[in-house]
């Protein structure tokens, strides 16, 4: 895709003669009279540069310039001027302008300044993305994966992060809701302020009130002191309330209205109390399905549910499970002092077509167990549990279809990095652009580029 750029000139013969110019060294051009038409063409347009004349009836440059930077216009701006005007061109590259061309410059000149006016714009991209994925990483660390529908999940956990909007996270046991929740928590401007989980599972039905809201001195047979609940504890942070779906229809009309409201009454107690907490639930039950049947309140589902996730299992995303096990082993056998230990490539074909019922808590158990137990490195398929190992049919057949797998898997990630330079080419190496033709997020295409060693150059060249 090419770079555009817009032409704002009242003088149609130098709309015309920089137009031509533009337009045979590749640029996508378009054209506008005034300072009026400057602003409604940008907004359509979305040029990666501006060439915006000084002198112009109802709106000057310097005026658009200023209006320009109001709208959060993100490129750059190079001002032409008259050489009677160059003071006030130097005074706009002051308020922000890249640079200022006279009018009688040469073609050269012209180019010259454009190249590196765009070429500028590149570097604050790629220096702003760097900086966000440093500043942003730490919080997603503790979720491993190279699988798309996994990253577009993290991509979605940024942008919700800083609003306040209710979560509903969905997925099988095991698959990671709670790092999730953890990680909106974390980016969010909540961060210095308590994440307080319940599996409202685990606590039986005529217990699940007092947790949430608290009880009175006095309020049932063994409430000898008052205690907070829950949602006090959470005050200015978040709440994360897993298996959500196990909530009693009592206990769901006492949320529906702290979550409308953020007020409660506590056990026992008459004066209602108010709190300020972001409400994250997650579930391994389809919701929609307990809505239908009436064992959910509908009106509580749709306050919870503001923006949903859905974590797949683990089976769905099996690319992830060579990455999982190294974390995994990392992680124990630095405790167990078996720090250099690895799994043989053996243990792969076995792990990687077993259903995992239990998902990412089961592979963690499966490698813990397996550096508790072997002696010595590297760890073979005889350390896994039995209903692993059991999985697949050994010998012959197991090995040839682990080999069919890891050559499917090689033409797959070759195929991948082929589409990924051609259109980094095709797009002049333009980064949101190319991750635009892709279908996927900028982070996402950086996460690609950094495992194929994908390098960008200046010009159209892209090198491995």
């Amino acid at each position: 895709m090419r770079e555009k750029i817009l032409i704002v000139d009242d003088e149609l013969k130098m709309r015309r003669i920089l137009r031509r110019i533009l337009e045979e060294e590749g640029f996508e051009v378009e054209c506008a009279e005034d300072g009026e038409a400057c602003l409604s063409t940008a907004d359509r347009f979305e040029p990666d540069l501006i060439l915006l004349d000084l002198k112009m009836p109802k709106k000057d440059g310097l005026e658009t310039l200023e209006q320009l930077q109001s709208r959060g216009y993100p490129g750059k701006i190079i001002i032409l001027t008259a050489y009677g005007t160059i003071p006030s061109a130097v005074q706009a590259v002051h308020k922000g302008a890249y640079d200022f061309l006279t009018k009688t410059s040469d073609t050269d000149q012209i180019l010259l300044s454009i190249r590196r006016a765009l070429e500028a714009s590149r570097l604050e991209r790629e220096l702003a993305e760097a900086k966000f994925r440093l500043e942003h990483q730490p919080y997603l660390e503790g979720i491993i994966t190279k699988n798309t529908q996994m990253e577009k999940l993290l991509d979605l956990v940024l942008k919700i992060a800083k609003t306040d909007v209710s979560v509903l996270i969905s997925g099988q046991s095991g698959t990671g809701k709670e790092l999730f929740a953890k990680s909106i928590h974390r980016q969010s401007h909540r961060n210095n302020k308590p994440f307080v989980a319940l599996n409202c599972g685990a606590i039986p039905n005529n217990l699940i009130e007092s947790e949430l809201f608290g009880y009175m001195k006095g309020a049932f047979t063994g409430a000898v002191r008052s205690k907070k609940g829950l949602v006090t504890q959470a005050d200015g942070g978040t709440l994360f309330l897993d298996e959500i779906g196990e909530l009693n229809p009592d206990a769901q009309v006492k949320l529906l209205r702290f979550a409308q409201s953020g007020e409660f009454i506590p056990v026992g107690d008459l004066i209602s109390r108010t709190v300020d907490v972001r409400i994250v639930a997650a579930t391994n039950i389809n919701l929609e399905d307990a809505v239908a049947s009436g064992a959910f309140r509908s009106d509580l589902f749709y306050r919870l549910s503001v923006v949903s996730m859905v974590i797949p299992p683990l089976k769905e995303r099996t690319e992830d499970i060579p990455l999982l096990i190294d974390h995994f082993v990392t992680r124990f056998g630095s405790r167990l002092g078996k720090e250099d230990f690895k799994f043989s490539p053996e243990v792969l074909e076995p792990m990687s077509s077993y259903s995992w019922p239990g998902n990412v808590r089961e592979l963690e158990n499966a490698v813990h167990g397996a550096l508790v137990v072997a002696e010595q490195s590297p760890i073979g398929p005889e350390f896994l549990p039995k209903k692993i190992r059991d999985h697949t049919i050994v010998g012959v057949e197991s090995d040839s279809q682990l080999k069919l797998t890891k050559k499917l898997n090689r033409n797959k990630e070759r195929l991948e990095r082929e589409v990924i330079i051609e259109t980094l080419e095709q797009t002049g190496n333009h980064i949101t652009k190319t991750a635009e033709a892709l279908g996927i997020s900028r982070t996402t295409l950086f996460r690609r580029m950094k495992k194929y060693k994908i390098k960008r150059r200046h010009g159209n060249s892209v090198n491995p």
